[in-house]
């Protein structure tokens, strides 16, 4: 396995187990969502639904990277874009409401997973892309 190969199955399968630990963590009463602008616990939550198309884009990368299917390249550039928007949107929600400013532990734990979507999924699009060479192409050809 090349190294763009490695780092994309490593990051997007971290991904995906973060993403899940989290909501469990948060459902289970563990990490308490705080009411920190008004409207915020509900902006928070209805994040569900799309963090349930990261997590199903995490384990298909990494599913197709272990077997090494082209197809690991269509999910690594849909996770890491998908990553980016929300990235961008929770940095524009944060600094719209003031959040940005805000260095609570609550609001630090927000900004490291603002910063990790924004790098990281950059870095999975990249990594996508130079391993394309690594796998059997899709539909053959060239």
């Amino acid at each position: 396995m090349n190294g763009a190969r490695a780092w994309l199955g490593v990051l997007s399968s971290a991904t995906g187990a973060g993403i899940l630990l989290q909501w469990a963590l948060v459902w289970s009463g563990a990490f308490p969502v705080a009411e920190s602008v008004p409207g915020f616990r509900n902006y928070f939550c209805s994040f569900v639904t799309a963090d349930l198309w990261l997590v199903v884009a995490s384990a298909l990368t990494g599913l197709f990277v272990v077997l090494k299917d082209s197809r690991a390249l269509l999910f690594g550039a849909a996770l890491g874009s998908s990553m980016v928007f929300f990235g961008l949107y929770a940095l524009t929600f944060d600094i719209r409401t003031g959040l940005w400013f805000d260095f609570s532990a609550g609001e630090l734990f927000g900004k490291a997973v603002t910063v990790y979507s924004l790098l990281g999924g950059l870095l999975i699009m990249v990594l996508s892309w130079k391993a394309r060479d690594t796998v059997p192409r899709l539909w053959g050809g060239a």
